[in-house]
């Protein structure tokens, strides 16, 4: 049997680009609006996307996924239009792992120092700007139709790279940290920043809490930085915008336990 192959769809393929519209988007002072998914469910990624989500995180640090789940994940996003982007572990590997199953960005826990910053911006981006190592046969490159200088130039300039403010030592250090160039969001994680500041009972709300925070967005108006937050429903999402943050992530959990609360005490009602 020979195999036919339209040379136009080829040549489609291999000049496709990557175009990370969430980071245009803010590059040009907008806002955008995702969700963290941590468990495998390429159909509720589609619907997230048809949604209207800017972004689906795909949070591969608390969820039990594989890497091919993973690429099953980004796959769905992209086809129903939202940009995939990964949650990565704190190896350092998984920075590589999850650009080459062809996320559009990553988000790095538990970044505390300068040093550690400059590390992901190094693994992230190809030479000479970083050390990410290169292989053409992966899904990012589209399995070998896509390699080449401009893949790699394309990757380097829209990869969207997120480190995560999670502890006093961070904001201690956020303008060092955010003078760090490659680096597009400076992204607040309340739930662990309230637990390793000592106030687990009191939650983000604690004053304490409340003023760190507020550090960090001071930083980023100052700078001239992109400043993110992580929320739990939709009232969140609005208050932390009219906060300031222009990158706001709404945990999938919470959003789903509330939705079925309402529908199951409707149906308890006499």
């Amino acid at each position: 049997m020979v195999l036919l192959v339209d040379p136009f769809l080829f040549t489609i393929r291999r000049s496709f680009a990557m175009n990370n519209v969430v980071k245009t988007k803010l590059q040009q002072g907008g806002t955008a609006v995702g969700c963290f998914i941590g468990f495998h469910s390429p159909t509720l990624v589609e619907m997230l996307g048809d949604s209207g989500f800017d972004f689906v995180v795909i949070d591969n640090e608390h969820g039990p996924f594989s890497w091919s789940e993973v690429e099953e994940m980004v796959r769905a996003a992209e086809l129903a239009g939202t940009v995939p982007i990964v949650r990565v572990a704190y190896d350092a590997s998984d920075i590589q792992k999850a650009l080459d199953r062809g996320a559009y960005g990553i988000h790095v826990p538990m970044v505390n120092t300068r040093e550690q910053a400059q590390e992901v911006v190094q693994r992230a981006q190809f030479p000479p700007a970083g050390k990410r190592g290169t292989a053409y046969s992966v899904r990012s490159a589209r399995y070998g139709t896509r390699g080449g200088a401009d893949y790699l130039k394309a990757s380097n300039e829209q990869i969207l790279i997120a480190v995560h403010i999670e502890t006093p030592q961070a904001v201690e250090n956020i303008e060092e940290i955010m003078n760090v160039q490659g680096i597009d969001i400076f992204y607040i994680g309340p739930t662990d920043l309230s637990v390793t500041m000592g106030y687990a009972v009191e939650g983000p709300e604690h004053a304490e809490v409340q003023k760190a925070m507020e550090t960090v967005l001071t930083c980023g108006r100052k700078l001239g930085r992109t400043v993110g937050i992580q929320v739990g429903s939709a009232a969140g999402v609005t208050a932390q915008l009219n906060w300031g943050a222009k990158y706001v992530g709404v945990g999938i959990t919470p959003v789903l336990y509330s939705a079925f609360k309402e529908v199951s005490n409707a149906g308890k009602q006499k």
